[in-house]
């Protein structure tokens, strides 16, 4: 499908949104206001350019403190979240956005980027100024293509080159140059391997017993901490990643029964109960 493009929503319309209808959908914002979204995810990989203003980005555990220029990528179903401070008068936090769907990055070879990220665990890009001022350009040209697409022969065409020349160049940047992933994090080290363990095995027992045994922590301490590092409570956590790994295993073509068991659920009403919740549709409804 080609992209979408409207101004006049706010950020929080887009923000709210857990999926995306098209290939890509590109916007730049500037706010000036301090406003608070809590923790999600979505069914697409995101890609933020700051440009300017005073904003934090806290993803899967780790947060940032975000710098002009500082390319921010968060991956599919990876848990999110902005905190945006009050701006200084006249100033704004002015940040470029790409939603772009996973199908359209896979179809294009384009996903290098956010496999690099996932695999380093670091998820903010700094390049050297020249860099980013020619990707910033890129991004620049493709936003011009938004405004005029329906008016000038080929438009949209036009908008999906050069948003794809754009990406290009951003991979290859980041596959070339290493150190562009090395921006600092704070993080809780417990809860990220905690959340590193569970990632690795939603096939198995994710009890609070076990993951307090295991990582030799009061199961409380270790529910209040992971609370206040992610904003979501452990049941919660596991049961979503679940859900969305289930998902992708039945879009795949494995029978939701098959894909019940080697997600970690024990029965399949209390699955297919959790799926209907978490997505709105029973795993039987899962486009294959």
């Amino acid at each position: 499908m080609e992209n979408g493009y409207d101004a006049s929503l706010s950020y929080e319309a887009y923000e709210q949104k857990g999926y995306l209808n098209e290939d890509f959908h590109f916007f730049h914002i500037k706010t000036e206001e301090s406003f608070d979204i809590p923790f999600h995810y979505h069914d697409f990989h995101k890609l933020i350019l700051i440009l300017d203003g005073t904003v934090k980005y806290n993803i899967e555990g780790l947060e940032y403190d975000l710098m002009p220029f500082d390319f921010v990528l968060v991956n599919r179903f990876m848990i999110h979240k902005p905190e945006i401070e009050a701006q200084p008068k006249g100033r704004g936090y002015d940040r470029i956005i790409l939603y772009l769907s996973d199908d359209f990055l896979s179809k294009y070879g384009l996903l290098d980027s956010f496999d690099k990220a996932k695999e380093l665990k670091s998820y903010v890009v700094r390049f050297p100024a020249n860099i980013s001022a020619e990707i910033f350009n890129m991004f620049e040209t493709v936003e011009a293509d938004e405004k005029k697409q329906d008016k000038e022969y080929a438009g949209r065409l036009t908008t999906r080159l050069d948003l794809m020349k754009a990406l290009i160049a951003f991979n290859k940047a980041c596959i070339m140059e290493d150190f562009g992933f090395k921006p600092e994090a704070r993080y809780n080290r417990k809860i990220i391997e905690i959340i590193e363990y569970i990632g690795n095995n939603l096939n198995k027992d994710l009890s609070i017993d076990l993951l307090a045994d295991k990582f030799y922590m009061s199961k409380y301490h270790m529910m209040r901490t992971f609370k206040n590092e992610t904003g979501y409570s452990i049941h919660q956590y596991i049961s979503e990643k679940r859900i969305l790994l289930a998902r992708s295993y039945i879009m795949g073509g494995m029978p939701a029964t098959n894909a019940c068991i080697e997600c970690g659920f024990r029965d399949y009403s209390s699955f297919s109960r959790a799926f209907k919740n978490q997505l709105g549709i029973m795993p039987s409804e899962v486009k294959i």
